[in-house]
């Protein structure tokens, strides 16, 4: 039994050295490269490799199986460690991980997720073979899409690659991306590449619906490449971002006219190269430092460009960069190589990207030129010449520029500069607090420090700036003395202000801003429309006739609403208080308070007073006749409606508004019908109170009565009554006094009387 077990053992093990030196293959082999191979070699090998067995590329059998050996190998041969100890000791980088072909059936090919990109995590086959690739060095997340590339696409362009996970057009294309990288970075633009797995966020901001991609971040919206794959091809899709006068064509004919059009506040910069068309290398720094310079190309080699070339002494043979300020007659500086590297542009624009005196255009040149300093001891003045845009002004701006030619003062002190009132009034009207400036042959000078971003410390000089012959050196010493003194001392100016951002003469109008508004609306809608399938957009649609019927539904109810409001409002117009007169003012209208119209004249009544008239039967035609005469003037007054009261009908309601009047602190039972005649009530439905005038011989009654007429007000002075004719009528002996009462109501001394209801009238 002991022999059968040791028979056993043997062969067992002889069996398992057999699998272990049956799976033990040689990755040299696999890969079909010698032992000697270079890293480079055996990427190489990899690469062509993986091409022919991919599963989805190769229809064998055994294409898996090939597949993962291959990446096996390339998984060990490219680790200079793994390498050696297979050198060494035959170790493949599968025996040292149990299970290895569990996991690599389980969990999607994770073997190769080194080669294709690395580290797993759902990114599957990525093809960038290595971490040292120049595409995953340049690897943009969200955050850095948002807070770098596209505030920085308005000066500076970037090209963006967006790849995907097991993709063989992205193999493809790899050398030429890599190759346009690698160029696009020696000119100074931006580059950038996108994972659509992993960067999700930025692919849906650059609106990609498939990879790979190829595209430009321009002004902060995209452009997309579409076309073939060569190097000629994506290095005009890269010149085709910039406007074609990023670099305007020079020669013979117009440079004269190119080089003094430094009016628009910029300097002029010309490049000169033997090439029909500019290249990146001079198009960007053009086109970045186009607020402060205007670029012009001029083609060595094309005859209408000899005499400008003799003229500055330009090298056919060589790559030239020649700048110019208001003095159009010779460079303030050039430079001229073999080939003009980026860095050098830079250098020489910088250096050179402002005139002589500059104008603060924009709040970008304010904050270069006069940059703010909080700390005392280091602040910088900025002296501004306060000028018109106008010619009349340039003998002003001539004068001051040859003074801020003398360098009598560092620019890192002093920076002298104009700006034109006329545009910038605001910014000036903080300076000079409203009051006007100085015209004709002296306008002002500005001497300022800025405090911080938005406060100023400054004065002007005392004598402004004069361009009379006899006056002007005078403004001179005094400018230079009192920047002497300030440059000396510690001292503030007189002055402060707060002032609001520059207006930007350089922005473009308003019509072009809206009319690029419109065009990147339309470009998001037509990506939209044809970046889903056709189910999602029928969904969509059917959601925004869905959206469109119920706005359409709402908006049909509510007009049903309106109408019905519109309805109700038109009936409450027609029981509104009716007109006090006539449209000619001649006639009033009395309309006869009863039970049908007392609420629309009382208890229901819009603001306003209602003058009521009492009468009975017998003096009826008369008391409304005087009481017409009377109300006349005031019958101009929209707020007065006028009616009068029959008291044969009405009499208890009268009592009862007395009675709630005194709160039924007494019974009027007894009240008489002719001694209330006359008696006229101004009464205000809608905030509950009235006045109340009577007439003398009601007056005389109520004083014999507990005195109550002066808690009701029977009692307003009324000396024009006491003074009666006796051959008077009646009607003019009742309304005696009755206008003095009116004007007692308008200028508020009359007394009034408030209710806490009115009383119900009865038919």
């Amino acid at each position: 039994m002991k022999s059968v077990t040791m028979n056993s053992v043997v062969v067992l093990s002889v069996i398992a050295c057999f699998i272990v030196v049956t799976y033990c293959h040689d990755l040299y082999e696999t890969l079909g490269v010698g032992k000697g191979a270079s890293s480079q070699e055996i990427r190489k090998a990899y690469k062509k490799m993986a091409r022919e067995w991919h599963p989805d590329k190769n229809d064998a059998p055994n294409a898996a199986d090939v597949f993962t050996k291959i990446n096996e190998a390339y998984e060990t041969l490219s680790d200079p460690e793994k390498r050696s100890t297979y050198d060494n000791y035959g170790y493949t980088s599968a025996s040292n991980n149990e299970g290895r072909n569990h996991n690599f059936r389980q969990q999607g090919f994770a073997p190769f997720d080194n080669f294709f990109g690395g580290g797993g995590g759902g990114g599957g086959f990525r093809f960038s073979f290595g971490g040292d690739s120049i595409i995953e060095k340049h690897r943009i997340t969200l955050r850095n899409f948002e807070t770098k590339v596209v505030p920085e696409s308005f000066t500076r362009p970037c090209f963006m690659y967006v790849y995907t996970s097991f993709c063989f057009d992205c193999l493809r294309i790899e050398p030429y991306i890599e190759k346009i990288i690698m160029e696009l970075q020696s000119v100074g633009l931006c580059v950038g590449a996108v994972h659509d797995m992993h960067s999700q966020g930025v692919v849906s901001h650059l609106r990609i619906s498939h990879a790979p991609a190829i595209l430009g971040i321009v002004n902060g919206r995209p452009v997309h490449y579409k076309g073939g794959i060569s190097m000629n091809m994506l290095r005009e899709f890269v010149r085709g971002w910039f406007p074609k006068n990023t670099l305007h064509t020079v020669n013979d004919k117009n440079y004269d006219e190119f080089l003094s059009g430094w009016a628009d506040n910029r300097v002029r910069a010309i490049f000169f190269s033997q090439k029909d068309q500019p290249s990146a290398r001079f198009l960007a720094p053009a086109y970045y430092y186009r607020e402060y310079v205007k670029s012009g190309y001029v083609n060595t080699h094309s005859p209408g460009a000899a005499r400008i070339m003799k003229m500055f002494g330009v090298n056919h043979n060589r790559e030239t960069l020649l700048m110019f300020n208001e003095e159009v007659s010779s460079p303030v500086a050039s430079v001229a190589m073999q080939q003009l590297p980026r860095k050098t542009l830079d250098e020489v624009i910088e250096s050179n990207k402002f005139l002589l005196l500059p104008r603060l255009s924009s709040q970008k040149f304010l904050d270069t030129l006069c940059p703010a300093e909080p700390k005392l001891k280091r602040r910088k003045f900025c002296v501004v010449l306060v000028t018109k845009q106008s010619v009349d002004h340039d003998p002003h701006r001539v004068s001051f520029r040859n003074f801020a030619q003398s360098k009598k003062f560092s620019d890192d002190k002093v920076k002298f500069v104009y700006i034109y009132e006329d545009t910038q009034h605001k910014f000036i009207s903080t300076l000079t607090k409203g009051n006007v400036t100085r015209k004709e042959s002296t306008v002002e000078v500005a001497i300022m420090w800025r405090m911080d971003s938005q406060k100023l410390n400054y004065e002007f000089l005392e004598s402004g700036w004069s361009i009379n012959s006899e006056r002007v050196g005078a403004s001179r010493e005094q400018l230079e003395a009192r920047l002497h003194t300030l440059l000396t001392s510690d001292r503030l100016l007189p002055y402060k202000a707060i002032f609001t951002e520059l207006y930007n003469e350089h922005a473009l109008s308003l019509l072009t801003r809206i009319f690029h508004k419109l065009f990147d609306w339309a470009d998001r809608l037509f990506f939209f429309a044809f970046s889903y399938d056709g189910m999602t957009l029928m969904t969509v649609m059917f959601a925004v006739l869905f959206v469109i019927l119920a706005g359409y539904s709402m908006q049909k109810l509510a007009s049903v609403e309106h109408d019905k409001v519109k309805r109700q409002m038109d009936a409450k117009k027609r029981n509104m208080r009716p007109p006090s007169s006539t449209p000619d003012n001649q006639t009033i209208h009395l309309y006869d308070l009863r039970f049908e119209t007392y609420k629309n004249l009382v208890a229901e009544a819009d603001t306003g007073l209602t003058i009521v008239i009492f009468v009975n039967e017998t003096s009826k035609e008369q008391m409304l006749t005087r009481f017409a005469q009377i109300m006349q003037p005031y019958s101009r007054y929209s707020a007065l409606t006028f009616a009068y009261l029959q008291l044969e009908y009405y009499i208890s309601w009268y009592q009862h508004l007395l009675e709630l009047s005194l709160n039924f602190k007494v019974k009027l039972n007894n009240i008489n019908i002719n001694s209330c005649v006359g008696t006229v009530l101004a009464i205000n439905g809608y905030r509950k109170y009235y006045y109340i005038f009577h007439p003398k011989k009601a007056r005389q009654w109520m004083k014999e009565h507990n005195n109550l007429s002066r808690a009701i007000g029977f009692l307003d002075d009324d000396s024009d009554s006491d003074k009666e004719q006796d051959n008077m009528d009646f009607s003019k002996k009742y309304l005696s006094g009755l206008a003095m009462w009116m004007d007692r109501i308008f200028d508020g001394s009359a007394v009034k009387v408030r209710l806490d209801y009115w009383p119900e009238m009865c038919s």
